[in-house]
């Protein structure tokens, strides 16, 4: 997992108008996150621990001043639990990526989901089909994280970008690193 802090006022921009001024890599995934907790029978104890574990390793990686105007900060999620999760959110069927992307959730949406997760329970998760079977294992330790991520960095609300975020900051990455040059033989 990636995080970076974001622009800073007075630095120089890209042509695209951002500039990452700090980040941070996490080595604690979802599985990860998850199997450190497997011998935790209690579905809301493993929530909490594998949340606070999330939670110590962002300590010391403040993306802002404590002072900072709420309204000018923003997370966006890609993919993964956030998907999962708006798609709880707007009572869906079945995940569908165009109901989806771009949807904005505040913390207080995004915690009401967490909590019918765990009222759900692990079969109730597997049987529901925005989670589903691929994904019932793994959405807990996403929502931990997601959950830790909102503790230490709140923001009225989320967005939730299904498409083309990541392969446009991919795609800019690689161009920059000259990966995307022609081949010349």
């Amino acid at each position: 997992m990636h995080m970076h802090k974001g622009l800073s006022s007075g630095e120089r921009q890209n042509k695209y108008g951002a500039k990452v001024v700090d980040w941070i890599s996490v080595p604690l995934g979802v599985a990860t996150l998850r199997d450190l907790f497997n011998d935790v029978d209690d579905d809301a104890g493993r929530f909490a621990l594998m949340s606070l574990m999330f939670e110590e390793k962002l300590e010391k990686f403040i993306p802002y001043e404590r002072s900072y105007k709420m309204k000018h900060f923003q997370i966006i999620g890609t993919s993964g639990t956030i998907t999962t999760v708006a798609a709880s959110h707007l009572g869906l069927r079945r995940y569908d990526r165009n109901k989806v992307d771009g949807l904005s959730m505040s913390s207080i949406e995004i915690d009401k989901v967490i909590l019918d997760y765990l009222k759900m329970g692990p079969i109730g998760r597997q049987n529901d089909p925005r989670i589903g079977t691929d994904r019932h294992a793994l959405i807990m330790s996403g929502a931990a994280i997601l959950q830790a991520l909102l503790r230490s960095w709140p923001t009225h609300k989320l967005s939730v970008a299904d498409r083309g975020l990541r392969e446009g900051l991919l795609y800019s990455q690689m161009s920059a690193d000259g990966a995307l040059r022609e081949q010349t033989s």
